[in-house]
């Protein structure tokens, strides 16, 4: 527990920073649906109409499960190997920042498009696997700055560490991430589809 603590003392600005690129990504992403043109509305629309229609017509589980892993961890495994590459830091914060704001436009456009019924519509698509896909990803992106930071001081000679040590609990990391984005994936590929068809037919969609 000491050391947690002191690790994240002595962390708290990457943490603190990513929380805050977190929230703004998520504001920017649920307003932009709110200037879309009429075309790009209609695009929105015909696209949850076609995704409510395909789930309640059902859903090809091991389609799913290949385009969740696929998805899911060639991105998880892109951040961790910025993480050892030093000029891996901008593309870390703009990925990340891209999740969190495709994040928020989900959600907004699920809500603005089907209004008190998108309530329950948004909850049961992104809750809970989509939220703690964003926390995986938040995570090991902090472990990766953290990481690369590291590295650029060991170059630039401005402070030394045991490079060994901090990259296997880096790896650690990312194997606690995998495991958690797997139990994510697989909730979200053969449970998720049968919650939104419940909530599709509760709501009448």
């Amino acid at each position: 527990m000491d050391k947690l603590k002191k690790f994240l003392c002595v962390n708290q600005k990457v943490f603190v920073f990513l929380i805050g690129l977190m929230i703004v990504a998520v504001l920017f992403g649920s307003s932009l649906p709110l200037f879309l043109n009429g075309s790009d509305k209609s695009l929105v629309t015909e696209y949850l109409a076609n995704f409510v229609n395909q789930v309640k017509d059902g859903v090809d589980f091991i389609f799913l499960l290949k385009n969740g892993l696929i998805g899911n961890f060639s991105f998880l495994i892109f951040i961790w190997l910025l993480g050892i590459s030093v000029i891996g830091i901008p593309i870390v914060l703009f990925l990340f920042f891209s999740k969190c704001f495709v994040f928020g436009f989900s959600i907004s456009s699920i809500i603005i498009n089907y209004g008190f019924k998108g309530l329950l519509f948004s909850l049961g698509y992104i809750f809970p696997h989509l939220v703690i896909n964003i926390f995986i990803y938040g995570l090991l992106a902090s472990y990766s700055l953290i990481f690369s930071i590291k590295l650029i001081g060991l170059i630039l000679k401005k402070y030394d560490f045991n490079i060994r040590v901090s990259f296997n609990k880096y790896f650690k990391v990312f194997l606690l991430c995998s495991c958690i984005l797997l139990i994510s994936v697989i909730y979200e590929s053969f449970i998720n589809p049968y919650v939104l068809k419940f909530i599709f037919n509760l709501l009448g969609l």
